[in-house]
Parts: C-alpha cells; structure tokens; sequence
C-alpha cells in the first residue's frame, strides 16, 4: 500500500492545516473581553451602594392602620 502525497492534497491535513486564529476567533476573544470588563464595572457599582442585597439610605416602616370592621366590633352583638 503506498502513502498518500500530502503535497498535491486539496483537502486541509494535519500538515496542511491552517491556523485556528482567523478574524472570527479575535472577534470572540474580545466579546469575552468586554463582557468580562462590564462585568467587573457593574460589580464596582454594586458595591458603592453597599453590595447585593444591603439597602442604604434612612429605613422607613409603614404600619397600616387596623381596619374599621375590627375596631367597630367589639360594640356589635351579633344575637
């Protein structure tokens, strides 16, 4: 059996093959880039409000006022 002639081969051998770094794959390393970037500056402005889940600033509690049915019951006889 005789070996195949890797010089006049058309079709991209392991000799032949060309490089894995094209425009597309540049292109897809700075995307990854830039999302990484936007997430480090997202992250920065989380933390100036205090991190996830902390809420700064003056706390305001609301209290809602006991229905009248309930108030008023107390001087109804239901008999």
């Amino acid at each position: 059996m005789s070996q195949p002639n890797f010089e006049s081969a058309n079709a991209p051998s392991v000799l032949t093959k060309k490089s894995p770094w094209n425009v597309y794959t540049v292109m897809l390393i700075l995307s990854l880039l830039a999302l990484l970037i936007a997430c480090l500056c997202l992250w920065l402005e989380i933390g100036e409000y205090g991190g996830l889940g902390a809420v700064k600033g003056p706390q305001a509690s609301v209290t809602a006022p006991a229905p009248q049915h309930v108030l008023s019951s107390s001087t109804t006889s239901w008999a």
